[in-house]
């Protein structure tokens, strides 16, 4: 039972040092939503764009911060595999943003949700992408 909790205390410990770094890369991300939000109205594009900054650098740092990389394979390659895998999410994820726009846009009557819209489609979609990134990039990090 011992060696279950010390594995629960390692998850829980690189999940908040994940969550650090990803808040990071999110406010990176999110400003570079919000300023591509001001020149272009089209929130794939620009959630795609600044995705990727976010993307980035959580990777670069959480490589070296908070996963351990003790397989032969560098982790060029293994960066490789998660730009896929992000090419996969952003897509997904862009999507799911643009819908819950325009479902905002539609149901809701108040200028002030109106007008700030594509941000709150940006919130709501976070979590879910914070998740998964956690368990996807420890995967290929410290097991692939």
């Amino acid at each position: 039972m011992p060696h279950k909790r010390c594995i629960l205390k390692k998850l829980l410990i690189q999940g908040i040092h994940f969550i650090g770094l990803s808040g990071i890369g999110w406010i990176l991300d999110f400003f570079v939503y919000t300023g591509l939000n001001l020149i272009s109205a089209d929130l794939v594009k620009n959630n795609v764009i600044s995705s990727w900054v976010g993307v980035t650098f959580v990777f670069f740092f959480a490589t070296r911060k908070v996963f351990q990389n003790h397989s032969k394979i560098p982790l060029k390659y293994k960066y490789l595999v998660y730009i896929f895998y992000q090419c996969i999410l952003i897509f997904f994820i862009s999507k799911l943003l643009g819908v819950i726009n325009t479902v905002i846009v539609k149901n809701f009557e108040i200028a002030l949700i109106l007008s700030f819209s594509s941000l709150l489609s940006k919130i709501l979609v976070t979590p879910i992408t914070m998740i998964l990134n956690f368990f996807v990039m420890k995967g290929i990090v410290e097991k692939l």
